[in-house]
């Protein structure tokens, strides 16, 4: 019976990960930590921490999966210093390892292939450890 009881708590904790505490990685693309990302407080989505990105940007796919509907299109400088147009909107929060933030402005890719980029505008007001294999989001110390 107790074997049993273990078992059980196991396959839940495995079904039901832990939202606070590190962000675990679940793999790399290029380098970079790809983690999963709660969008509105029930979308999950692969996410990329992009340390370099101001925004947060997802593709079409979640867009319309989120019902994000765009308020204007801005320009960006990508990471090969071409400039590209992105419509822009909003999604309810985002949330992971331990951090939600609401009302987070995202860029919008015009593809449904495409990682979205964990940006600035969600983690800049937070301390970042990027280890192994888990992203750690801290409030700074004042």
């Amino acid at each position: 019976m107790e074997f049993a009881i273990v078992i059980l708590l196991a396959a839940l904790i495995i079904y039901y990960p832990r939202k606070d505490g590190p962000a675990q990685i679940k793999r790399r693309d290029a380098g970079c930590p790809i983690l999963d990302v709660t969008f509105n407080g029930n979308e999950e989505e692969e996410m990329m921490l992009d340390t370099g990105a101001s925004t947060t940007v997802i593709n079409k796919k979640t867009a319309d999966n989120l019902k994000v509907k765009p308020v204007r299109e801005e320009k960006f400088i990508m990471a090969s210093g071409k400039v590209e147009k992105f419509p822009v909107g909003y999604v309810n929060s985002i949330e992971v390892g331990g951090v939600k933030v609401d009302n987070v402005e995202v860029a919008i890719l015009n593809s449904n292939k495409e990682t979205g980029l964990l940006g600035q505008n969600f983690f800049g007001k937070y301390d970042i450890t990027i280890k192994r294999d888990a992203v750690e989001f801290n409030k700074p110390s004042e």
